[in-house]
């Protein structure tokens, strides 16, 4: 961070008030505008403390503002642990070695220790002396792989570079540092898109563990793929940041964001922002959003305010979670069908709740939860999407009986709000609608069975929509079907990065004069051209009046875009 980062007041950083992202938020914002509380408090400590953890919750939850925050304490304090913090969200520029390369699990181990080391030495580099491997030609390594430039030239750290010396090296600095144990504060290690890649760095994660190296990870509920030799709850203790609305710790947590949150006062009437709280479904980002999005429509009623506010959210997570078949086409049946899961359960808890309505009146005990028996092995890939979108939270399961688990879910509140589940009239009263959500719900869920949700002819759908055959387009039969049955051909998997990576130049957010210089005078033509070049500046300065700077400036926008397009999928 550099010195205009550090000096900056709390009055220069209000701009900063409705950064939804924690990564691009300054630390001394970290540091003095986040929320506090129980809750919050808990998750810090089993940062700090000895032994592996994983915090566990779906995109906005905190997990990355979580991590920041306990690497800044730690370092600042001489007492506590030494910090060591690293994020592997260019991961997924790494997927295309699993269809190219013999050698990928091996590219990605050196990976994720060289990104170690390398954190390592920019935070403490005088305390480490490296055996045979220099910071140079870590970041080159680095550089080339998240380029697709990897070649054998880097062979040596792949094979020199393990997780014995990585430990080492954290050792040394911690000793050198006067302090007693180091954390690894690993965030984004939840690669969903490559499970292969997913069971190495488990194994990574589970290897580096010892008594003075205590491995912290932020994964994603339902998705998270371990391996065979990772044991959650033995090798790792889960730590879940995704608060359940029904805990008696909620609303204490979202206030919190309030008061530390932001810098000026919310014009929003209480009862209203209460219920923002309820609508964001523990994910501080929905709230700051939805808050953000109150505050800005002018000259219409609270009640249309918030009506807006509540349909419009629910639009952005419904297309959030839909955009998923759009990144991974295989999986377009499985995605539709949990969209037709979670608006079944919504009209069922609608159904329910309203007959509970006309027999009791304002008596009424709420329910937002189903316990659903019988769910299908084959829908279980499906219940993990909703999950990891945060559009499904999965309570402990219960037992009904022998070989009978009731696996309890609510559905996204902001499902609830806007179908009204809650209640009948047309008119609006957050006061009734408050105290029905501040009151206890009833002791049982709902509890519809699979079936009657979704019809067993609908279970096609699970089905993964595999791509055919390139050279003959004979569809293939099996996810695992190594080569077509028809022409003998080696089958290509779908690539997600390989899309992003064939994306043409014409395309990008670039001026008109840069995309017709790089049009008439380079060979660059997509994403990929500008990406794995290994001399991007010189190959763009051929354009005419483009010099060095400018075209430092366009690979940089060409670099970002690439970011962006992986963090709206991801983040």
């Amino acid at each position: 961070m550099n010195e205009r980062t550090e000096e900056m007041d709390l009055q220069e950083l209000e701009s900063q008030e409705f950064e939804e992202r924690a990564d691009y938020l300054p630390e001394e914002y970290i540091k003095n505008k986040t929320a506090k509380g129980q809750f919050f408090d808990v998750v810090q400590k089993k940062l700090h403390q000895v032994g592996a953890k994983l915090l566990i919750g779906p995109r906005g939850t905190g997990k990355t503002h979580h991590m920041r925050l306990a690497y800044i304490s730690c370092k600042e304090d001489r007492d506590k642990p030494l910090p060591v913090y690293v994020t592997f969200n260019h991961y997924l520029r790494l997927e295309t070695y699993l269809n190219e390369s013999t050698n990928a699990i091996g590219v990605f181990h050196a990976w994720v220790l060289s990104k170690i080391v390398l954190a390592c030495i920019q935070d403490y580099g005088d305390s480490i002396e490296l055996e045979g491997i220099t910071k140079d030609a870590l970041e080159k390594f680095i550089q080339a792989v998240e380029r697709q430039q990897y070649d054998s030239s880097y062979y040596d750290i792949v094979q020199t570079l393990s997780v014995e010396k990585t430990q080492e090296y954290i050792e040394a600095a911690t000793q050198k540092n006067r302090r007693k144990r180091a954390i690894l504060l690993l965030d984004d290690a939840a690669l969903t898109l490559t499970p292969e890649y997913m069971v190495e760095f488990f194994e990574v994660f589970r290897s580096i563990k010892s008594a003075r190296i205590s491995p912290k990870a932020s994964v994603y509920p339902g998705s998270t793929q371990y391996g065979p030799r990772f044991h959650l709850g033995h090798d790792a203790e889960p730590v879940n940041v995704w608060l359940n609305v029904e805990d008696p710790k909620y609303l204490e947590f979202m206030t919190s964001l309030t008061t530390n949150r932001f810098e000026k006062e919310i014009d929003i009437p209480t009862q209203i922002l209460e219920l923002l709280k309820y609508a964001a479904f523990g994910i501080p980002r929905a709230y700051i959003m939805m808050v953000r999005d109150f505050q800005q429509q002018q000259g219409a009623s609270n009640q249309k305010k918030f009506n807006k506010v509540i349909s419009d959210r629910k639009q952005y997570v419904t297309a959030e979670y839909l955009s998923i078949a759009d990144k991974l086409k295989q999986y377009r049946g499985v995605i539709e069908l949990g969209h037709d899961f979670i608006n079944d359960v919504v009209y069922y808890l609608k159904k329910l709740n309203h007959q509970n309505i006309e027999s009791k009146g304002v008596k009424f005990e709420k329910i937002i939860t189903v316990g659903i028996t019988g769910i299908p092995n084959k829908a279980e890939r499906m219940i993990r999407f909703l999950i990891e979108a945060g559009l499904l939270y999965e309570e402990d399961s219960t037992s009904h009986g022998k070989d009978r688990r009731l696996r309890r879910f609510i559905p996204h509140t902001v499902y609830l709000l806007d179908e009204k589940v809650l209640t009948k009239s047309r008119g609006f009263s957050p006061t009734n609608l408050l105290t029905i959500f501040n009151d206890k719900s009833a002791k049982h869920p709902a509890r519809p069975s699979f079936d009657s949700l979704i019809a067993e002819d609908q279970l096609i759908k699970l089905n993964l929509d595999l791509p055919p055959c390139a050279n003959c387009h004979t569809p293939r039969l099996t996810e695992k079907q190594k080569y077509c049955h028809q022409c003998g051909k080696v089958l290509v998997d779908y690539s997600t990065f390989r899309e992003c990576m064939a994306k043409p130049l014409a395309e990008l957010p670039l001026t008109d004069f840069q995309k017709k210089a790089i049009a008439e005078y380079t060979n660059f033509k997509t994403v990929e051209d500008v990406i794995r070049s290994q001399d991007p500046s010189t190959e763009l300065q051929k354009a005419h009046r483009i010099k060095s700077a400018r075209a430092d400036d366009i690979y940089r926008r060409v670099d970002s875009w690439v970011n962006t397009w992986v963090n709206e999928f991801l983040v």
